[in-house]
């Protein structure tokens, strides 16, 4: 056998099983639904892009916590009525501290994303978001007890090493004055630690039992008022138009949500993880069309390199642990 054809059988599409009509069936239409939640993540950060101010154009832009509690309120309220259907008896959990910490982690991870949004292109915010992998393994290893393996070791460290050539968080120390713009790059990796702290607490709750309708609305209906608490420091009442847009947003991310866990539903998450860059390439161009945003420095390009390759490494690194516990047949 050539090195070509081991590689590629290598590959999810190289599968046998992924070629079966059913399966074939189940992967396209996984596919169609994560592009879909792509698409809704990428109106989510252009919307808050829009209304924290960070691409200008706004008199009085919102705070990242108010943004954020109008977004839980509206994506409840639009969620509600389909979670409703099952019943009141839907909503009891035997885990209320599980997911008190990943509402916890995921408030303050929306928060961090959305003030970098209002401090750097989106694109560039985005990218670093890409390191949550990162953060996602090395937690499974500490918290689940998850083998790592030298593919996702090589992957952790071209990640990290994209992440430092993007944010230079040496610069943000030079001199005697903190370098305030170089730290809030910094913002999209704390985002990405609280969203992999978040990750884990949905697998572990996901292991349990627990529904994925009851922890999307969970999710939504016990954010509203730890991001509440955390609007109030600097509140600011949103207008008649920042309104509309508030739901709009509210609107997107229902659909990235519910896209998300249905296209994994389908399709596996390792099948899945390359379409992720969707995000990246739809957040880039609306970026582009609507506020001019485009990376500029190639150190940028750079950086964003090595985060795609680590992300493919560890894809490939998950792909051949699991045929390793695999049984062999007999």
């Amino acid at each position: 056998m050539n090195t070509s054809t081991t590689i590629a059988l290598e590959t999810p599409l190289a599968t046998p099983s992924f070629w079966k009509s059913d399966r074939l069936k189940q992967n396209t239409q996984g596919v169609i639904w994560k592009l879909l939640a792509c698409a809704g993540f990428a109106g989510v950060n252009a919307f808050v892009r829009y209304l924290t101010g960070g691409a200008g154009g706004i008199e009085n832009p919102l705070t990242p916590g108010v943004v954020a509690l109008f977004q839980n309120i509206f994506g409840c309220l639009i969620m509600l009525p389909f979670v409703l259907k099952d019943g009141i008896r839907s909503f009891s959990t035997k885990y209320p501290f599980t997911h008190l910490i990943r509402v916890i982690a995921a408030v303050f991870g929306i928060v961090s994303l959305y003030t970098a949004f209002s401090k750097m292109p989106m694109a560039q915010a985005v990218a670093l978001q890409f390191t949550g992998p990162i953060f996602s393994i090395i937690g499974a290893k500490l918290y689940l007890s998850e083998k790592i393996g030298g593919l996702r070791s090589l992957g952790i460290i071209l990640g990290l090493i994209g992440a430092f050539i993007i944010t230079r968080p040496d610069k943000a120390f030079l001199g005697t004055n903190i370098n305030y713009q170089n730290l809030a790059m910094l913002l999209p990796i704390a985002s990405a630690i609280l969203f992999a702290i978040a990750k884990l607490c949905s697998r572990k709750l996901g292991a349990a039992g627990e529904k994925p309708q009851l922890l999307a609305l969970y999710l939504l209906f016990f954010m509203i008022p730890v991001s509440g608490f955390y609007a109030l420091y600097d509140w600011r009442t949103p207008n008649t138009q920042q309104l509309l847009m508030l739901i709009a947003l509210g609107g997107c991310g229902c659909l990235a949500h519910y896209a998300t866990a249905k296209a994994y539903s389908l399709a596996e998450v390792v099948f899945l993880t390359p379409f992720g860059f969707a995000r990246f390439v739809l957040t880039g161009a609306i970026g582009y069309v609507l506020f001019s945003e485009f990376p500029s420095n190639e150190l940028v390009w750079y950086g964003i390199s090595f985060i795609v390759l680590s992300v493919f490494a560890m894809t490939y690194g998950e792909i051949h642990l699991k045929k390793q516990k695999t049984p062999a047949p007999c």
